[in-house]
């Protein structure tokens, strides 16, 4: 006889869920999901224990029977749907982990689906973001299998609530570490995740993910990006807080749009900030400051290469602004300024936001430049522009661009006409008034330019406005204009696309009903309200309220109004009775309606078909004071509300309109303060290089003082050497004086060719032709051997300067010697102070170059 198993059905719920046996606890799961389903509301008490200990289900989603799992995580995906938000609140933070280790593992399909459908409902009833935090660490765990699962879950993820509501930053920065993976199941879903990405992100995805990518993995991803282009996803699910949206009367789609609109994905969020200021050659500024262009083509093609980066880590650009600036400017050559254009695009993408203290370094420089008619000059200095633009708001670049509308070069009112319009196309919220007409009127004048593309431009920019505030706003603008200028602007208008939306306006406050809806006095007939703007009255008459007595009318009477303002006695009103809060009759009431009494029961009389004239006044003087005074209690108050709603507008215009002007003016400021401090800071650079200038002329004057001091020891030198020669000469016997003659001459040739060529050459030039003729400025062949000085035979007769064999060719010689040489030293101390001046001379020449 088989042994009969044992019935575990008596125990407690709690004990069975945590029964050793597996199908003791697979029953439980299955009792749990039953009551689950058939519970009345999400506070029913088969919740409570659950939920109170989350425990539980951390050990049901982890059960380690893969049966008594499915069913388990069947339970709690029905816990989390008839539970509501308070259940996943309290089951999120403990259940989450566990239920991806161990579902998305599991070798049954239907495990991995149910634990899909918990993850879904826990961003459902909540919000993605702890959910997401909880997933992404798993993509590094070592078991391929579990990083497989997880990612096919975060693309379900994605894929049912888009990345406007899953916040894409976190699963972008885990996607390169899944592509270097070593499965190949795990490279495989993390491109269909990166390709699921791309329908919602577009081309932002790429910039965050394809440059750490192998070339093979970019070309992989390009096609299957390329496949999926046309694609427009749509939301699948949505979070409770969005279907509460929805049952307000708001449409899911519509609203999904506009959010699109409101809430665009920046690539920058996706790409590291790099820092260039590193990067930037040492050599820069100097190269830039290089009279040559090629010097400074390449100093701008090396600063591209640096600053050509998606975001870049903000520092001080000032003095990197103002060179390219200043380049922009006034270099002559078109190459250079395309680069330097092309440096401060690159630049101001990179600091976005942060480029705006820049922008009055720049901007100016940029918009004087637009003369260019080079296309790519052009084309570049407008990229420049944009980007520049793209770091500030419309406000900033208004005034500067209205300034160089009225340029007089024809080709920059148009480039910079255009630039306007680009602005125009991509604001997202529309100008202020003012500012529209001053944009209106300065394209009307230009609409009258001789410059047929100048009018062109224009016309463009009133289409493009009319686009944005419409035709009736417009045509103020427009009306003055000739029949051809508005077909222009209306073409322009047709084809015009703009983002910008008109600011909604406030719905009217409503005022909340004075009387209780649906009360009705005692004739049965609605009671009347008095209405809250004071101006409309209900028609109909009242009912009648003989009944009532003076205090029963004032506790009818609407509580907000105060009743301790009292008409005057004898105020010239029509009341309608005791229980009405003084509601006028009408002229065309109906005579057979009943009429409304006064306190003492007495109707009025003539009333029914005289309108205002035919309303009698109460009789009662009591009665008629408390009447008159409620009523003009109603009155007064109801004025008060009007002025006192009046006088808080005008006081909250005044105060919106203080504030700004206040925040123009500290923008203000702010700008003059960086203009100030930029401005401090280039004039301290220019001291500084201006005192160095000084210092490194006062040390060339130097050098040269020392320089002149030798020259001047030199020749003073030589002086005293010529000076003792002549006493020399004097000493020596008269038989050696042609011996001396050689002497002198020989030295005072080497003195002449010592000092210099030139001036030797020189001073030859200016010697008597009777001193070049006795020798004193012989020929430089003459000096490599002794000096001879020449003959004279009308003198000597037969004389020769190697013999001095008889006594009267010694004689003659030592007659001839004598009388020589003093006239040689005097002509050499000529020739030598010559020299000397001419000495002095050169170098004065030399110390003024």
């Amino acid at each position: 006889m088989a042994d009969q198993e044992e019935d575990y059905s008596s125990l407690p719920l709690h004990d069975r869920v945590t029964h050793k046996i597996w199908k003791v606890r697979l029953t439980a799961y299955e009792e749990m999901t039953k009551q689950f389903t058939t519970s009345a509301s999400e506070n029913d008490p088969c919740f409570r224990p659950f939920l109170n200990d989350p425990t539980l289900f951390k050990k049901i989603v982890t059960d380690s029977n893969v049966a008594a799992q499915e069913v388990g995580i069947t339970s709690l995906v029905a816990c989390l749907q008839y539970g509501g938000p308070n259940a996943c609140q309290r089951l999120r933070g403990t259940v989450v982990t566990p239920l991806a280790e161990k579902g998305l593992v599991s070798m049954r399909a239907g495990t991995k689906q149910k634990t899909i459908d918990a993850l879904l409902y826990f961003i459902e009833l909540d919000t993605p973001d702890p959910v997401v935090e909880e997933l992404i660490p798993i993509l590094s765990n070592k078991l391929p299998k579990l990083v497989m699962g997880t990612t096919i879950a975060i693309r379900e993820i994605v894929k049912s609530f888009g990345t406007k509501t899953v916040a894409p930053k976190g699963i972008v920065k885990a996607l390169p570490k899944l592509f270097a993976h070593s499965d190949k199941n795990v490279r495989a879903e993390a491109a269909n995740l990166t390709v699921e990405l791309y329908k919602w992100m577009g081309d932002a995805i790429k910039i965050g993910l394809l440059p750490d990518l192998k070339p093979v993995q970019q070309k992989e991803l390009e096609e299957a990006f390329e496949s999926v282009k046309r694609s427009t996803p749509q939301q699948e699910r949505f979070l409770l807080s969005q279907q509460q949206t929805a049952a307000q009367g708001n449409s899911l789609v519509g609203g999904a749009v506009e959010q699109e609109e409101e809430d665009e994905i920046d690539p920058m969020d996706f790409a590291e900030a790099v820092d260039i200021f590193g990067k930037i050659p040492g050599d820069f500024y100097e190269r830039m400051g290089s009279v040559k262009w090629k010097d400074r083509k390449e100093a701008v093609d090396d600063l591209f290469k640096v600053v050509s980066v998606p975001k870049i880590v903000d520092s001080d650009f000032s003095e990197l602004t103002r060179v390219l600036a200043k380049c922009i400017a006034k270099d002559a050559n078109v190459a250079v300024v395309t680069v330097a254009a092309n440096c401060v695009e690159a630049v101001a993408k990179g600091l976005r936001s942060g480029f705006a203290k820049y922008k009055t370094i720049v901007f100016t420089s940029l918009l004087e430049r637009l003369k260019e008619k080079k296309l790519s000059v052009s084309e570049a200095l407008g990229a420049a522009l944009d980007a520049v633009f793209e770091s500030t708001t419309f406000s900033d670049v208004l005034e500067d661009v209205l300034e160089f509308m009225k340029h007089k070069n024809p080709q920059v009112k148009q480039e910079t006409t255009i630039f306007l319009v680009r602005c125009l196309r991509t604001i997202k919220i529309v100008p202020k008034s003012a500012e529209i007409k001053q944009m209106c009127d300065a394209c009307t004048a230009l609409l009258a330019d001789t410059a047929k593309p100048v009018r062109s431009a224009a016309a463009e920019a009133m289409g493009t406005i009319m686009k944005m505030i419409g035709e009736r706003a417009m045509t103020p603008y427009i009306e003055c204009q000739d029949d051809i200028r508005k077909g222009m602007i209306k073409e322009f208008f047709e084809t015009a696309t703009v983002r910008a939306k008109p600011e909604k306006a406030a719905p009217p406050a409503t005022v909340a009903p004075k009387a209780a809806a649906g009360a009705r006095a005692p004739g049965g007939a609605p009671r009347p309200r008095a209405s809250a703007a004071g101006l409309k009255r209900p028609t109909g008459t009242p009912p009648a309220s003989s009944g009532r007595s003076s205090a029963a009318a004032e506790s009818a009477a609407p509580p907000t109004l105060s009743h301790s303002r009292l008409a005057p006695p004898g105020a010239r009103t029509s009341r309608i009775g005791a229980g009405s809060t003084g509601v006028l009759r009408k002229k065309d009431d109906h005579p057979s309606s009943p009429r409304t009494t006064s306190a003492s029961g007495t109707p009025p009389r003539g009333a029914s078909s005289r309108g205002l004239t035919g309303v009698s006044l109460s009789t009662s003087t009591s009665s008629s004071s408390s009447h008159s005074g409620l009523s003009a209690a109603e009155k007064a108050e109801l004025a008060e509300l009007r002025r006192a709603k009046e006088e808080w507008l005008s006081t909250t215009a005044a105060l919106k309109q203080h504030v700004e002007t206040l925040q123009a003016d500290n923008l203000k400021l702010s700008q003059t303060i960086a203009e100030l401090q930029l401005n401090n800071k280039q004039l301290i650079e220019d001291h500084t290089r201006d005192v160095l200038a000084v210092k490194a002329k006062e040390t060339q004057l130097a050098r040269a003082r020392s320089e002149v001091d030798n020259a001047r020891a030199k020749i003073g030198k030589l002086q005293r050497d010529l000076e003792a020669k002549p006493a020399a000469a004097a000493a020596m016997p008269s038989s050696t004086g042609s011996r001396v003659d050689e002497i002198v001459a020989r030295d005072l040739n080497d003195g002449i060719s010592n000092v210099s060529p030139v001036t030797r050459n020189k001073s030859e030039m200016f010697l008597p032709e009777e001193e070049k003729e006795n020798g004193f400025a012989a020929p430089a062949s003459s000096r490599s051997t002794s000096a001879h000085v020449p003959q004279s035979s009308s003198r000597t007769g037969s004389f020769s300067p190697i013999s001095s064999s008889t006594a009267e060719s010694s004689d003659i010689g030592s007659g001839a010697g004598n009388a020589g040489s003093v006239e040689s030293w005097r002509r050499a101390a000529e020739v030598t102070s010559q020299l000397k001046a001419r000495i002095e001379a050169m170098k004065a020449r030399q110390i003024k170059r």
